[in-house]
């Protein structure tokens, strides 16, 4: 009677030290390359999910751009990609433990600002802006930048810049409503840049990420 209660004992605890260990066992893998199809070595992959333990997960990439995550909570998560001199482009795909698609990421160059287009004032407006959104204060930078578009419209890369602050926006908006007039705003900041550049590969493709997740 006593070996068999030892071996039952056995069992459940290995059943219930197993169970987490499987919820945390998945994995994604996937790419970061330039809109010319270069690998960006170096890139920073972050993995977000308020859910999981942890949190947060970072990878970078190798020589050719390939970056791989273990360790992961089976779930949805949101990947963000970021590289010096690029913007940063975020997306959300689930994480298994079997049979994932990679998670490729082609990044757009942040040209920056015109050298000495630009006075000190503007330039000082979009630091503050940048601040706020890198501090996750999104509705302070939106307003921000949306008061510098108005002054200098012809600034359009500041608009890849709100698309992406209104993705992200709603890919923390419980409500569907909210949800899809942020996903509005981020199409409607797409098309102003496509209106200045129509071959703009990037905008054209993260419009229709956008227009897909409405």
């Amino acid at each position: 009677m006593l070996q068999r209660l030892t071996c039952a004992l056995v069992l459940f605890t290995t059943a219930v030290l197993a169970s987490p260990a499987a919820a945390q066992g998945a994995r994604a893998t996937g790419s970061v390359r330039d809109t010319g199809g270069k690998p960006i070595k170096g890139a920073t992959i972050r993995a977000l999910n308020p859910d999981a333990i942890p949190s947060e997960i970072t990878s970078a990439t190798d020589k050719d751009g390939r970056w791989a995550m273990i360790g992961l909570r089976s779930a949805t998560w949101t990947f963000v990609a970021e590289a010096p001199g690029f913007f940063k482009v975020q997306v959300q795909a689930p994480a298994r433990t079997a049979n994932n698609q990679p998670i490729n990421f082609i990044l757009a160059r942040d040209p920056g600002p015109i050298p000495g287009a630009l006075t000190p004032n503007i330039q000082g407006q979009i630091d503050a802006a940048n601040a706020l959104r890198d501090q996750g204060r999104y509705d302070q930078a939106t307003s921000a930048y949306q008061e510098i578009l108005a002054r200098n419209p012809k600034l359009t890369h500041v608009n890849m810049v709100m698309a992406d602050l209104y993705r992200t926006r709603a890919s923390k908006e419980a409500q569907p409503a909210a949800r899809r007039a942020l996903l509005d705003l981020a199409i409607a900041s797409y098309d102003e840049v496509l209106k200045s550049d129509t071959s703009n590969e990037v905008a054209k493709a993260a419009r229709a990420e956008a227009d897909a997740l409405r």
